[in-house]
C-alpha cells in the first residue's frame, strides 16, 4: 500500500513539474499570429474628432458601431455581442464571417483577436489581430484622438499562402478597402456620437 501511495506521489510531481501552470496565454497567441502572418496593412493614421471616454466606450462596446444611428446597415455589417467582450461579425460584402473578442486593452492601445473564413479570390480561414493604437492630439480646431489601425492575418491552411502571396497586390486592395470603408463607417458614428451626446454608454 505505501509503494502505490508513493507511485502516485511520484507520478502527481512528474505531471506538475512537467504540465505548464497556464495554458499559452493570450499574449504569446497575438505575436504568434503577428509573427506568422500570411498578410500585414497598417493604416495611415487619421483623426476622429472626439474624446478620449466616447472613443474608449465604442472600443468596450463595439456592436454599437451597427445599433446607433449612423452606424452600419445590415448590408455593410452585422455584429452581434456574445457577452465577455466577444462578438460575432458577418461582412456581406466580403462574405466573411466569423467570431473575435477584445483581448487585449493597454494606455492608447486596443488588441482584438479574431477568427473566420472569407471570400477574396479563392475562399479561406483564417486568424486576424486588430491593432488600434489612438492618442489625443490637438489642432486650430480643439482636441481629437489620432487613430491607427494595423491588420495582421495568418490563414489556417499554408498552402495556401503562396497562391495567396501571389494575388497579394488583388487581395491587398480589397483588404485596404474593407479596412478603409469600415474605419471610415467608425469615425462617422463615433463623430456623430460624440457631437449629439449618445455614447454607447
Amino acid at each position: 500500500m505505501q509503494s502505490i501511495y508513493k507511485a502516485i506521489v511520484i507520478f502527481l510531481f512528474c505531471f506538475l513539474w512537467l504540465t505548464p501552470l497556464y495554458p499559452e496565454s493570450i499574449q504569446d497567441s497575438i505575436q504568434e499570429i503577428i509573427d506568422n502572418s500570411t498578410f500585414v496593412r497598417i493604416q495611415k493614421p487619421f483623426a476622429v474628432r472626439t474624446d478620449r471616454k466616447t472613443f474608449e466606450c465604442f472600443t468596450e462596446h463595439v456592436e454599437e458601431l451597427s445599433m446607433c444611428e449612423k452606424g452600419c446597415n445590415k448590408k455593410e455589417l452585422i455584429l452581434e455581442a456574445k457577452g465577455d467582450n466577444r462578438y460575432g461579425i458577418q461582412i456581406p460584402s466580403a462574405y466573411a464571417k466569423g467570431e473575435f473578442a477584445l483581448v487585449e486593452r493597454q494606455p492608447n492601445k486596443v488588441i482584438y483577436m479574431g477568427h473566420g473564413s472569407a471570400a477574396v479570390i479563392f475562399n479561406f480561414s483564417g486568424c486576424v489581430i486588430l491593432v488600434v493604437d489612438y492618442a489625443t492630439q490637438t489642432d486650430e480646431k480643439g482636441s481629437y484622438e489620432e487613430v491607427r489601425t494595423s491588420v495582421y492575418l495568418k490563414f489556417d491552411d499554408p498552402l495556401l499562402a503562396v497562391p495567396a502571396k501571389a494575388a497579394s497586390p488583388f487581395v491587398n486592395y480589397k483588404l485596404d478597402k474593407l479596412i478603409t470603408e469600415f474605419s471610415t463607417k467608425t469615425k462617422e458614428v463615433v463623430e456623430y456620437a460624440y457631437a449629439t451626446g449618445k455614447s454607447a454608454q
